[in-house]
């Protein structure tokens, strides 16, 4: 699917251009339930939040979900499960937005690479201490 295709997307990343590829199934579980087994993989290319320049981001989403009714109660015990989670559905099921919903959930809250500076840091040569003028002023009387 390609990646221009998610409109939530566009604002987090730095090109969305390429593809990624999902697979979704559906089966029932032990209990008869509904359940759906959504993988998704690719690589986003994000915006470094300390550089600005491209991080690529390898997506390897791996989600359980279980069917239930919209509205549906659930037990304390099924909410504290943390290898499934739920997905209410009343008539149909948007596969593209779900495939978008679970990528939104795989990215990182601040994109960044592991080593970088900030823009311009380089050319500045030396590092400044905003606290050299204070420095100055503590010397001088009144």
């Amino acid at each position: 699917m390609p990646i221009s295709a998610f409109e939530r997307l566009d604002d987090l990343l730095l090109s969305n251009e390429g593809d990624v590829s999902y697979r979704l199934e559906g089966f029932k579980g032990e209990q008869g339930e509904l359940t759906l087994q959504l993988t998704v993989g690719g690589v986003l290319l994000l915006s470094c939040q300390r550089c600005l320049e491209a991080v690529p981001c390898s997506l390897d989403v791996d989600s359980l979900l279980q069917l239930i009714p919209e509205g549906a109660e659930l037990s304390q015990e099924e909410l504290e499960d943390d290898t499934r989670d739920f997905l209410p559905v009343i008539k149909g099921l948007d596969v593209a937005e779900l495939v978008e919903d679970e990528i939104l959930l795989a990215l990182p809250v601040i994109a960044r690479h592991e080593k970088c500076g900030l823009p311009g840091a380089a050319d500045a040569g030396g590092r400044v201490n905003p606290f050299a003028a204070l420095a100055e002023l503590k010397g001088k009387p009144n």
